[in-house]
């Protein structure tokens, strides 16, 4: 999840749909494939991150609902790179926020549900300020269709739940040494359900709003060439991104950061920042500093990014509000932490495979409107 909070201050509702597909194979050579598409909110709201005052849209963050238990309670929950712990919102905990996109109330019964297994374990998972998730570890089937589930998988029961998110977390970072079955992927994997350990994440379309979560495989159409695997021992999903080039302008980052789904905004350094923002054209419609870029002036641009010594080209629209066409589209990068969230890694195919130690999958993206789903 993030490193730094954007403070929330007034609930948004982002609008998400899923569909779930399953390709069957023979054991342990399957792939589940999750749609998932996003609807933006453009609303500004003031932030303020050391010194430095903007304006940030709020955070877009792609989203699943999964029923859980035997009873499949329907909740809604962050696809998260920067966490591993699936977060189950109970109705222990009142929410009346916890909405599914029908609008309808989406929480968990641990104790209406006959295949729930309590722990009696004690889980308090903080991320600072009102962002904070605190239960009883469950053992539970989490469905992926009405005849399909993952048996079995250890998550925080939350009882009770920080007011900045009103939904749970499905953690996909790697677990802890000894503590697999905390994650939906191994968890996936060890039950036969999928060939690898592998979860990838791909964007269709260049639009911003469709996004696909698949456990096991990944789909060939938005891959221009195969995955390059590197090394990350026990990390979450990070990546060494040695430096940016926009515009002929070569800017140095020589950082290791989080490629985080559970974030939204691009967060750098200030001489970073400075670069970026200085190698975007000069706009006429827009004052340097105003935190905005007429979606004209960048909408066939692309800039490459050097990743473990390895270049990639991304579409400098990567750099902006997801889906804004107008003359005033919002610039996500910010003078934070090191994590760089959906609106930037989107347009990379990406992918973590948990055992053998930790690899991190990239991959150069093409958009797709077709599916070409195979298993790793």
């Amino acid at each position: 999840m993030l490193s730094q909070l954007f403070t929330i201050g007034v609930s948004v509702l982002l609008v998400t749909s899923i569909q779930a597909s399953i390709t069957p194979n023979k054991p342990r050579d399957g792939v589940i494939a999750l749609d998932m598409q996003m609807e933006y909110s453009s609303e500004l709201m003031k932030r303020q991150v050391g010194e430095h005052d903007y304006f940030v849209t709020p955070n877009n963050w792609p989203k699943i609902v999964l029923p859980i238990g035997s009873n499949k309670d329907e909740v809604l929950l962050i696809v998260d790179t920067g966490s591993w712990l699936t977060q189950v919102p109970d109705v222990a905990t009142n929410c009346t926020r916890c909405l599914l996109p029908n609008g309808k109330l989406g929480l968990y019964n641990s104790n209406t549900s006959t295949t729930a297994k309590k722990t009696g374990k004690k889980i308090n998972s903080d991320f600072g300020g009102n962002a904070f998730f605190h239960g009883e570890g469950v053992i539970d089937d989490i469905w992926i269709s009405s005849d399909f589930k993952v048996p079995n998988t250890l998550f925080n029961d939350v009882h009770d739940l920080g007011s900045l998110w009103p939904y749970g977390i499905l953690g996909l970072a790697k677990p802890p040494t000894g503590e697999e079955y905390e994650n939906i992927v191994w968890n996936a994997y060890k039950a036969g359900l999928i060939n690898k350990p592998i979860v990838a994440l791909t964007q269709k379309n260049s639009s911003g709003n469709s996004l696909q979560l698949f456990l096991g495989g990944y789909s060939k159409s938005q891959l221009v060439e195969d995955y390059t695997w590197t090394s990350i021992a026990h990390e979450n999903f990070v990546a060494h991104v040695d430096f940016l080039n926009i515009n002929g302008t070569k800017i140095n980052v020589n950082h290791t950061l989080t490629f985080d789904t559970g974030n939204f905004p691009v967060g750098v350094n200030q001489e970073v920042y400075d670069g970026i923002i200085g190698s975007f054209p000069n706009d006429p419609n827009n004052k340097k500093g105003s935190g905005k870029i007429d979606y004209n002036l960048i909408k066939d641009k692309t800039m490459t990014v050097s990743i473990y010594g390895k270049s990639y080209n991304v579409p400098l629209i990567a750099f902006i509000e997801p889906d804004c066409t107008s003359q005033h589209c919002d610039i996500i990068v910010h003078v934070t932490s090191w994590n760089w969230g959906t609106g930037f890694n989107r347009f990379l195919n990406l992918a973590l495979k948990y055992d053998e130690g930790s690899f991190i999958g990239i991959a150069p993206w093409k958009p797709s409107n077709t599916n070409d789903i195979v298993s790793f």
